[in-house]
Order: C-alpha cells, then structure tokens, then sequence
C-alpha cells in the first residue's frame, strides 16, 4: 500500500508515518512509499509506546530489538 493508505488505515496522519520511517522506527532502508501488513503492526506498537511516554529518539534504539525479537519467536 501507499503512504495515503498507510497513513488512513492506521489513523494517522501521513506525516507522523514519514517521521516513523525517517527515524528508522520502520526498518533500516525502509521506504516511504510502500508498506505492508506488518507496517500497521509496527505503528500500532509505535503508537503504544508513544501513548507510554516513549520519545521517538528512545524508540529509535528500542525497535530494531523489538524487531529482533520477533524474528527470532517466529523461527521457532
């Protein structure tokens, strides 16, 4: 999907999904013009720590371990 239904689908504006990729929060090298599925978990997640307190700076070394993580769950 594109960044307008990227943004529409995880009610945010498409902005905050620009930032969310520049910062990394996304992936390494992701781009900000295609997403998938898994993107809206991502910023569901994003969204939960922000609501938390959690800086973007902070989430910024937080995510790729999150990511990290669940790679490893989903191997097993």
């Amino acid at each position: 999907m594109n960044l307008t239904e990227m943004a529409q689908s995880a009610h945010v504006d498409q902005q905050r999904v620009e930032e969310y990729v520049k910062n990394g929060l996304l992936g390494a090298g992701h781009s900000t013009t295609e997403f998938d599925e898994s993107d809206l978990y991502w910023i569901d997640m994003i969204q939960c720590f922000q609501d938390n307190g959690t800086s973007l700076s902070d989430l910024s070394g937080l995510m790729p371990r999150c990511r990290q993580a669940q790679a490893k769950m989903t191997q097993v």
